[in-house]
């Protein structure tokens, strides 16, 4: 890999090479993995295997034995240890590193030492030795590796054979060499500062590291050594060590251009790919470029918005800068880790060589991974009834999603859950019930309800959690009741009878089963479903549990009475509904219910006296139901989120029970409202006495009713088909106040006339004017949302 020094970005030079890595099976499997890339060996660890331990590096020199791995070894032998994206420590390694077994220029080995340890000190450490081969033939006559902490540059050249011959005719024809030492090589060094001509052994105490190999001579350097400048090219400031090794044997005085240049950044906060590529002679000249798999042409590529620089230097060779915007359509971008973006720039630069313009091909990845990605923050607060969670909508769907547990939390799911969830430019509001499913209950008592409310945010592409979000607040609810999945009922229960009553004499329908807690106005229970004199039934597909709050009632004895009593008549019915295909553990009892989800529902009936049950039982009993569609043979189920398309219609089906087979059900007025509450403005009346009104915003028409197995008499059943006209509402409720006529409340010889009557036919009706024969049912909410939100 070729990286220039910027933090996390990386270029990747693919030069015509072979390279395979080989592992063998010293250290514990999965902790290494290696590889060849651009005549660099490659071994990253693990982090997993890692965690909670230290480690350390050291290099097998062939000849003395293990050396530590630290800054100083690095930059002068050509190796680099740091990170990959994703945390994992890297090694890198060029193949004209220091201690880098070499054959023939083809064949390369390099072995590490892998010392981990439990202690900083690295006492009682393991060492795994771990071997790597690379094979790398395909030499260019020139090649420079600008790695992270160092410069290299290699070159090939035949260097003669060393000899002992000294030629004194050949000393006194060159005076001019005589200041260069014999079968030594050398270093020249030009900086602004001036020429330094040094020992390569020198050069090695500056930092430098300089050899030749069979076919090549390489010069390793830092960056910002002091024979180093810093210029400016296209914009890139470059660091660039000119320096010429000399060589003189007998008649022959050998001299190579050592220059080298790399970049000290690409930009990243401009968020601008520059790449530099080169160095070349002057007959070399750069005629296209292919960005991603698009070719350009040098203009059409200048037209497209890519600057390209051609950088000359003081020792007649140059250079190509190529500049891409991070935003150019053709760079690749990625999300990775928590916050970041991986832009990846990949090239092919097609050059021409001499005056024959011998085309060559060199291509380049260069990748950078910036910190440009804001993990949104959530604001939570409560009211008396209600939590919320304000999350910013940046990013939502396309790097992440919010999950409730592991379910995806869309509109749909919010809509079940009964959530309220509302969107401005910037942020989505949730708005979550105090008792809505999926509110966890820390604590529960007769003081408090401390509820939480846990949203988190995972990526799309991964399902990692990136962030919790989270709100919490303490509860004065004065009467609730809380179904747990393990079968835990937890009810406060509130005093209202005139007079009162001393709430620590309730219990449950098991007399041994008392309050746990109590005050002045409510008691506090907490029980099993399987104990406390419990019933169980089914319904449908629920399974409903039935326990009994009452009062022991406080006797005194009589004359002519056994006892006679001055309380009231105080009695809760408890209902908790499971649905049968949900698992209750019966008999199972955790330490701390309240930590849990409830996952049935629960409803608490009161009868405070027999007078008030005898008026409740003659109002009217009807019922309301939505249907799936104009048929009206399936019904969704109560508490389950209804969702309809704007103008697609809505089937209401209201029907009369436990009534005389000649009883006839109306309609007497219908409304529309964006609430349940009785008189919520604005609404918008459908029917009115009986019948259909069409308006502008909403339209109703009755359906038939005919005889069928549920059916028995189609005259205790109205359905109306309501539809929407303009989509000024998210959430609509259908209103109906209704009506019963009978032979027991019509005159003598007075039929029922039907739904739609002439309005003096219908006020002959004694049943319209009655209020024991008069109702009133509520259907809704339904929700009206567009077609990809279903």
């Amino acid at each position: 890999m070729e990286a220039v020094s910027y933090s996390l970005c990386r270029v990747w030079m693919l030069f015509l090479l072979f390279c395979v890595g080989q592992e063998r099976q010293i250290a514990p499997p999965g902790l290494v993995q290696s590889s060849c890339h651009s005549r660099i060996f490659w071994m990253k660890l693990n982090k997993l295997l890692l965690q909670g331990k230290f480690f350390q590096l050291e290099i097998n020199d062939p000849y003395a034995g293990p050396v530590l791995l630290d800054d100083k070894l690095a930059s002068r032998c050509g190796y680099v240890l740091s990170e990959d994206v994703w945390g994992n420590p890297v090694f890198r390694a060029s193949v004209l590193g220091c201690h880098v077994a070499n054959e023939a220029d083809e064949l390369f080995s390099l072995t590490v030492n892998i010392k981990i340890s439990s202690f900083a000190s690295m006492r009682a450490a393991v060492t795994y030795t771990y071997p790597m081969y690379c094979s790398y033939s395909s030499w260019a006559s020139r090649e420079i590796v600008c790695e992270e902490n160092y410069m290299e540059v290699s070159v090939k050249t035949d260097v003669p054979a060393v000899s002992n011959d000294y030629t004194v005719a050949w000393m006194s024809a060159l005076p001019e060499t005589q200041n260069v030492a014999y079968q030594v090589w050398q270093l020249m060094f030009v900086s602004p500062s001036g020429r330094k001509r040094i020992l390569v052994s020198d050069a090695a105490r500056l930092g430098y590291s300089f050899n030749n190999t069979l076919s090549r001579v390489y010069l390793r350097a830092p960056y910002h050594s002091n024979e180093s400048e810093i210029s400016v090219v296209g914009g890139v400031d470059m660091n660039m060590i000119t320096s010429t090794s000399m060589y003189r044997q007998r008649w022959l005085l050998l001299l190579i251009d050592m220059t080298v240049s790399c970049p000290l950044d690409t930009l990243p906060e401009e968020k601008i790919f520059n790449v530099a590529f080169g160095h070349f002679l002057p007959d070399v000249s750069l005629v296209a470029i292919t960005i991603g798999n698009v070719p350009f042409t040098l203009r059409e590529a200048q037209r497209h918005g890519y600057n390209i620089y051609e950088t000359p230097f003081s020792n007649g060779t140059k250079e190509f800068i190529l500049e891409v915007s991070f935003d150019d359509p053709y760079i690749l971008k990625e999300y990775v880790n928590r916050n970041e973006t991986k832009y990846t720039l990949l090239v092919n630069y097609t050059i021409s060589v001499g005056p024959e313009m011998i085309p060559y091909y060199h291509s380049a990845e260069v990748e950078c991974v910036i910190a440009d990605i804001e993990i949104p923050e959530a604001i939570g607060y409560c009211d008396e009834e209600n939590l919320y969670l304000v999350i910013p909508v940046f990013g939502l769907h396309q790097y992440w999603n919010l999950y409730l547990g592991t379910k995806l939390l869309n509109r749909h799911t919010a809509l079940t859950n009964g959530y309220l969830a509302t969107t401005n430019a910037t942020h989505l509001i949730l708005q979550i019930p105090l008792f809505a499913v999926g509110v966890i209950y820390e604590e529960v008592s007769l003081q408090k309800i401390k509820a939480r409310f846990d949203v988190a945010l995972r990526k799309v592409r991964t399902m990692e959690t990136l962030q919790t979000f989270s709100v919490s607040c303490n509860f004065n609810s004065p009467e609730f009741i809380l179904c747990y999945p393990d079968g835990t009922v937890i009810i406060s229960a509130q005093m209202k009878t005139v007079p009162g009553i001393d709430m620590s004499r309730t219990q449950l329908r098991d007399s041994s089963c008392k309050p746990k807690d109590y005050n002045k106005g409510h008691a506090f229970f907490k029980f099993h479903v399987t104990t406390c004199g419990t019933s169980v039934r089914f319904e449908g597909d629920h399974i409903v549990y039935e326990n009994e709050i009452s009062y022991e009632k406080e006797t005194l004895p009589g004359q002519s009475q056994p006892t006679i009593t001055r309380d009231p008549d105080y009695r809760l019915t408890v209902l908790c509904y499971y649905r049968a295909k949900e698992t209750v553990m019966l008999g199972a009892f955790i330490s701390k219910p309240s930590a849990s989800h409830p996952s049935g529902s629960g409803t608490v009936v009161p009868r405070s006296n027999s007078a008030v049950h005898r008026r409740i039982r003659q109002a009217l009993n009807v019922v309301s139901r939505v249907s799936k569609s104009e048929s009206f043979m399936d019904f969704y189920e109560p508490n389950v989120a209804i969702l309809k398309r704007p103008t697609e219609p809505v089937f209401l089906e209201v029907e009369l029970k436990d009534e005389s087979p000649d009883a006839e059900l109306y309609l007497d007025n219908c409304w529309v409202t964006g609430s349940l509450d009785f008189n919520s403005t604005p609404r918008w009346n459908i029917t009115v006495d009986g019948c259909e009104i069409n308006g502008s915003e909403y339209v109703a028409e009755f359906c038939s009713v005919a005889a069928s197995s549920r059916v028995r008499h189609p005259s205790h059943f109205k359905r109306l088909a309501v539809r929407t006209l303009t989509h000024r509402l998210e959430q609509v409720y259908v209103h109906c106040s209704v009506a019963v006529c009978s032979a027991a409340n019509t005159l003598p010889g007075v039929p029922c006339r039907g739904q739609c009557s002439p309005s003096t036919e219908r006020n002959a009706f004694p049943g319209h004017s009655s209020a024991h024969l008069q109702g009133y049912v509520l259907a809704g909410p339904v929700w009206i949302v567009e077609p990809d939100l279903r």
